[in-house]
């Protein structure tokens, strides 16, 4: 009886073997388990390695395209982000900002000045502007005329105006002007001026110039001149019509001598000249330009009539870039002449 409960030595290993075997299976089990839900916890409570950043605004900028292929004259171009009729002449007497950078413009007047006294004369101005960095520009202006026949050359003006903000930065957006003249019958003069600019509404714009000049010697002949100007688009990017209207005040030294009392007598000479007229302005294609302006005397000392007439062409050949944010002028000296500005 007692043998029968007794197993034997060889059978009670196995069956240890057998448990112990059957315990670790069951912690191998639970091991792996145990790994795989944490993993799968850490995997799903880690935070995100890249994070979502927010992307700023930026400015787009096509390289290549002419500031003139735009769809309205009123679009914004540039650098300055300036209206387009800004970007080129538009009146004929009165000058308006700056160029952009890399722009260069030609512009040839023939003016027709019909004193009240004294025979016509025809004057021409060559002027050669180039757009500079930082809303500046550089102006070569070359006068010259036929007086009794003969072609003489007047002066060389060189000027360097420059705008002191981005367009719709400060109101009338004002560009500063200084100049030099080289007169070549008489002394050289140096010129100030402030250019005023604006547009109201989408076919409206407005230009003004106050400009002081001076000669350095002889007899100091000084003009100060007042032009303003404004022009209805009437057809976008092809027709405008106008008014430009001209006040100069200039005054000179006149030197005399007095044989009988042997001395020099100085005189100072006024005269008060004031011009209003229509103009138009016409554009066959984007870059070149017509103009027509008739300028009528209000006072004796004006001519009866001054007629301008301007041809222009814009160039870029620098290349050019247009940009747009996503997010948003019967003594036997010659008089003063007023020239195109």
């Amino acid at each position: 009886m007692m043998s029968d409960l007794i197993e034997p030595p060889a059978e009670r290993l196995d069956s240890t073997l057998n448990k112990a075997i059957q315990c670790l299976s069951l912690f191998a089990v639970w091991v792996l388990w145990s790994g795989g839900f944490s993993l799968s916890a850490q995997t799903t409570n880690a935070p995100a390695s890249h994070p979502p950043t927010r992307i700023e605004p930026t400015t787009v900028t096509a390289q290549g395209a002419s500031v003139h292929d735009v769809t309205s004259e009123t679009e914004l171009v540039g650098p300055a982000n300036q209206p387009e009729w800004t970007t080129r002449r538009v009146f004929l007497e009165t000058d308006v900002y700056v160029i952009p950078f890399g722009e260069v413009e030609f512009n040839q007047f023939y003016i027709s000045s019909h004193p009240r006294h004294g025979k016509p004369e025809s004057l021409f101005e060559s002027e050669l502007e180039v757009g500079l960095p930082w809303r500046t520009q550089f102006d070569v202006e070359m006068s010259y005329g036929v007086r009794d026949g003969k072609l003489t050359y007047d002066s060389t003006m060189l000027e360097l105006p420059h705008a002191l903000a981005d367009w719709g930065k400060i109101p009338l957006n004002p560009a500063i002007d200084a100049g030099w003249r080289f007169n070549t019958s008489g002394p050289d003069s140096y010129l100030f001026r402030l250019l005023l600019a604006e547009q109201f509404g989408q076919k409206l714009y407005f230009g003004a110039n106050l400009s002081f000049e001076r000669q350095v010697a002889g007899e100091l002949e000084t003009a100060y001149e007042f032009s303003a100007a404004m022009n209805y688009n009437l057809i976008d990017m092809k027709l405008s019509v106008g008014a430009q209207f001209v006040l100069e005040y200039e005054t000179a030294r006149e030197s005399e001598f007095d044989a009988e009392d042997n001395v020099w007598e100085t005189a100072n000479k006024y005269d008060t000249q004031i011009l209003l007229g229509p103009s138009v302005l016409y554009r066959p294609t984007n870059h070149l330009y017509l103009g027509v302006t008739s300028l009528f005397g209000l006072t004796e000392k004006s001519p009866t009539v001054e007629a301008f007439f301007l041809l222009g062409i814009d160039f870029e050949p620098f290349g050019h870039s247009t940009s747009k944010a996503q997010d948003s002028g019967e003594d036997n000296r010659y008089p003063i002449l007023r020239r195109p500005r």
